[in-house]
């Protein structure tokens, strides 16, 4: 039988269940498979002079087992977000200039997409397997994962 979804009955459904808060994954290296990379432009929140272009990189990062166990969960992935903030020349190009884009250059360094003559774009990223180091990071007293570095798996 198929059941017909009622986004109204959907919004006034009552639960009484509490939602419980995930233990942080503890810090570590993990496999991660990145997904679809997502262009956007940026604003500084103090200063709205300051501009620039962003790269989001989604990351499905894989759970080992035993992880799993020391956090009394069971979950074989978890999904976050790194960020690589581009810099770029005068005309609006990524600079590749000695020292510039270094979040960029491990990123496609881990993927094996930074050699001499290769072409290379964003998309490009999309389905590579990269080893992340996985950091805390303390906002509100709450503990945030944070992908801290990228490396070739």
């Amino acid at each position: 039988m198929t059941q017909v979804f009622d986004p109204q009955a959907f919004l006034d459904a009552q639960i009484t269940e509490v939602s419980v808060k995930r233990p942080p994954l503890p810090v570590g290296d993990y496999k991660a498979v990145i997904g679809e990379v997502a262009s956007r432009q940026w604003t500084g929140k103090d200063d709205p002079t300051k501009t620039g272009i962003a790269w989001d990189i989604p990351l499905t990062i894989e759970i080992p087992e035993s992880v799993q166990s020391e956090m009394g969960v069971a979950m074989a992935t978890l999904n976050v977000k790194d960020s690589i903030m581009l810099d770029l020349t005068d005309s609006g190009t990524i600079d590749l200039g000695i020292g510039k884009n270094g979040k960029l250059r491990r990123y496609r360094e881990a993927c094996d997409l930074n050699k001499p003559g290769d072409v290379f774009s964003a998309r490009k990223l999309t389905g590579c397997t990269v080893l992340v180091k996985i950091k805390h990071d303390l906002w509100e007293d709450n503990i945030l994962e944070k992908v801290s570095s990228v490396a070739k798996l």
